[in-house]
């Protein structure tokens, strides 16, 4: 079978030639500049049980983008994957989402209930567009989904197989309800669509065919090579140091030692912006980040790292190293938090950049884990591999100010002896 990363990089080539809109190359992994509106999605499609949210504003090219992205990994026409998506509104309902009771079983006498699947709930590729107009409890609809990797109904269940999830979500309007946070921490990676700069609109303004006409031209994947490329993207290695970073990235957004078990998430109703870490040790430190945002990181967030920090490696023929966990996780956290206010208004955010706030915290995070805490980390793992004494090293880790040696290193150390 030919290589699939092949075909891919045949298709980001059709979607610049064809001068279909993808944004700038905002996304830097070391030296190499991509745009992160189509590599996040590609990453996707080359994972199962995923999920990636699209937020901008209208013409952004979130949808078509998606789409276009369906018809060439499921080899379909951009028509009959349209006709798989599912729109929101409020007066959408589940019937019209994911099935309804199929009224022919009425005239057969003892006929087991019967359930007529839509499309979306068969189709391995599933787009929820506009998904923050559906209300509530719809939400909780596409919740249940996300958990279960199922789909049930009249006491029937469906499982559609390895499935690729995407979103696409616009700003608040009128007709709008807020994001359930249960949901939003399944969502994988949460990516900024922009909409066509100057010089992207001259290209468009080019562009002599419809959409539909151009996107006959893609490429088209054989089931096979769709199928092959979760494992390709399981085949590549992590290094021990991203390994690492990402464990420290998780503690270092969630340890706070006026939580119970020094875990943020077990908070009740006191957050750092309702006064809770005046007064702490860290409190004001900006090298800290467990105060500077409410939420801890669940360990969804450590296996949606791993993930996608594999995935963009593999789109990209690279060594999943820490450049690329740094281009990866301010995608994978920012959605997931919520800065205290007073960190996020001063300069250069001013209460709006969320996610370059959230960059910088990664880039300490990550830079602290493999610099200034090399010493302490040596130390613990001398110890739980027994190469030194377990009480020399919480006596030497007790020098250190950090947070991680004294609320995760120290205890766990002082646990096996």
């Amino acid at each position: 079978m030919p290589d699939p990363r092949k075909k891919i990089a045949a298709l980001i080539r059709s979607l610049e030639d064809l001068r279909l809109h993808v944004g700038r190359k905002d996304l830097s992994v070391g030296e190499e500049n991509v745009n992160a509106q189509l590599y996040f999605p590609l990453a996707n499609a080359c994972l199962r049980g995923r999920a990636v949210l699209l937020y901008g504003g209208m013409g952004a090219n979130k949808t078509t983008l998606v789409n276009l992205l369906g018809s060439s990994f499921l080899a379909l026409d951009l028509d009959e994957v349209e006709n798989l998506m599912v729109t929101g509104h409020p007066e959408q309902t589940e019937e019209k989402i994911i099935g309804f009771l199929d009224p022919r079983q009425w005239s057969r006498e003892g006929s087991e209930t019967s359930v007529l699947w839509t499309p979306w709930a068969r189709s391995r590729w599933k787009l929820i567009n506009e998904i923050n107009r559906f209300p509530s409890g719809k939400q909780n609809l596409f919740l249940e989904i996300l958990q279960k990797r199922k789909i049930s109904y009249a006491g029937q269940i469906i499982e559609p197989g390895d499935t690729c999830y995407f979103a696409t979500m616009n700003p608040e309007f009128s007709a709008t309800y807020p994001m359930d946070e249960a949901l939003l921490d399944r969502i994988s990676v949460c990516v900024p669509a922009q909409q066509p700069d100057f010089l992207a609109g001259l290209a468009l303004a080019e562009r002599e065919k419809s959409v539909r006409e151009l996107a006959r031209s893609l490429p088209r994947f054989t089931p096979q090579e769709f199928d092959a490329l979760p494992g390709l993207v399981a085949s590549v290695r992590l290094s021990s140091r991203v390994e690492l970073a990402i464990l420290c990235l998780l503690r270092d957004f969630t340890l706070c030692e006026r939580a119970p078990g020094y875990d943020k998430t077990q908070l009740s109703g006191a957050r750092p912006s309702l006064g809770l870490c005046p007064g702490c040790h860290y409190y004001n430190n900006p090298e800290s980040l467990c105060w500077q945002v409410d939420e801890g990181l669940s360990d969804r967030v450590r296996q949606d790292l791993r993930d996608f920090c594999r995935a963009l490696a593999f789109l990209l023929n690279r060594d999943a190293d820490v450049d690329v966990l740094r281009a990866v996780a301010p995608y994978v956290i920012w959605h997931r938090l919520t800065p205290v206010r007073s960190a996020l208004e001063r300069p250069p955010y001013y209460g709006a950049r969320k996610l370059a706030f959230v960059s910088e915290l990664v880039e300490k995070s990550i830079n602290r884990t493999l610099n200034e805490r090399s010493e302490m980390n040596l130390l613990f793992s001398q110890a739980v591999d027994g190469e030194i004494d377990t009480g020399k090293a919480v006596q030497e880790l007790s020098a250190f100010d950090d947070p991680i040696a004294r609320m995760d290193f120290i205890p766990a150390l002082e646990r096996m002896r």
